[in-house]
């Protein structure tokens, strides 16, 4: 604990999580990164499966994992608890028109 306090983390991850069980309340996903960490967490399946269903229908998106940190273990694997994944869809932006507006 950080001052009282569990501390929160929040990770972002573009790689379409893989095998959902058809099954249970709660699936386990790992999130891993180049640098050896992985980030694993509890979260609801039901939810996961929705989430999951946006990134087949999206062209470009990015997902997070959040939740307090339960433990960090010497191997760099940090579990959360209270966990949740959100997606959020990433739209092309347009380029700017030039207005046409001419000074006096």
């Amino acid at each position: 604990m950080i001052q009282g306090r569990i501390p929160e983390l929040t990770i972002k991850f573009t790689e379409r999580p893989q095998n959902l069980p058809e099954e249970g309340k709660k699936v386990v996903i790992e999130v891993k990164g180049e640098n050896k960490i992985t980030v694993k967490a509890e979260v609801n399946r039901k939810s996961l499966k929705k989430i999951v269903g946006k990134m087949d229908t999206w062209d470009n998106w990015v997902a997070s994992l959040s939740g307090k940190v339960k433990s960090i273990s010497p191997d760099g694997v940090v579990e959360l608890v209270e966990a949740g994944v959100n997606i959020f869809e990433i739209k092309k932006k347009e380029p700017k028109a030039k207005s046409d507006s001419t000074a006096a």
